[in-house]
């Protein structure tokens, strides 16, 4: 009887969907007034110290203090005014503060509230909060209420005055990325609380990002009540 030449069958493996994000680079042409007056009197501060002790005849017995005191403030208004505007990334993984070559990043699934305060935009979730300055990231701080409101909207806490306040989202803001490096290995299903082992045996919500095991993965997602099954996506 001739041997069988039929060749066993592969189970293709499917395309891992590409997740996106935009990334804005603050408005470098605006700062914090409390940075712009902090700096400007650190600086008025200097000046006179220096002229008072090295110019001026006889030299002022408080000069030193001066020149110290508008160093550290003029110091302190750089380093608060640089800290608070760094790029932002926007898009499928949620959002992220790039800091050189690290991200801070809180998926959509994990932000607990986004509120404003003051000048500022807090996104807030366990154990971690970020903070985007209004007067560097309007435009990113638009994407990211847009973005915000279709994914997890019961934890926006802005009012539409404020959104209406911001430059509408245009398609060509930003610049578009392809999500990579997000680690989700140590986490634990949220349906069957699980711990996710390898990153390849995790599935995530497309919509917020939530993590299930490939066994475990509901009909629907536990956070943001989006149809899922085999709508789940690799990490």
């Amino acid at each position: 009887m001739p041997a069988s030449t039929a060749k066993k069958k592969t189970k293709k493996t499917p395309a891992r969907a590409k997740r996106r994000e935009r990334r804005f680079v603050p408005n470098s042409l605006e700062s914090s007034k409390l940075s712009l007056i902090g700096g400007g009197a650190g600086a008025l501060a200097l000046g006179a110290g220096v002229y008072g002790q090295w110019i001026r005849e006889p030299a002022v017995s408080y000069a030193t203090y001066l020149v110290a005191g508008g160093a550290l403030v003029l110091g302190a208004a750089m380093w608060f005014g640089d800290v608070t505007a760094h790029p932002v990334r926007v898009g499928d993984a949620g959002v992220a503060i790039e800091r050189g070559t690290e991200l801070s990043r809180l998926a959509w699934c994990d932000i607990e509230r986004i509120r404003l305060e003051g000048d500022k935009l807090l996104i807030s979730g366990e154990g971690l909060t970020l903070e985007l300055p209004m007067s560097a990231h309007k435009v990113a701080i638009s994407w990211l209420l847009k973005e915000a409101a279709g994914r997890v909207p019961d934890v926006v806490d802005v009012k539409g005055s404020v959104v209406d306040g911001l430059p509408e989202p245009r398609d060509t803001d930003g610049e578009r990325l392809e999500v990579k490096d997000v680690q989700v290995a140590g986490r634990r299903c949220a349906e069957s609380d699980q711990l996710i082992t390898f990153e390849r045996d995790a599935r995530l919500c497309p919509n917020c990002g939530q993590v299930y095991h490939l066994r475990h993965v509901p009909k629907k997602c536990v956070t943001c009540d989006e149809a899922l099954g085999s709508s789940a996506i690799g990490a």
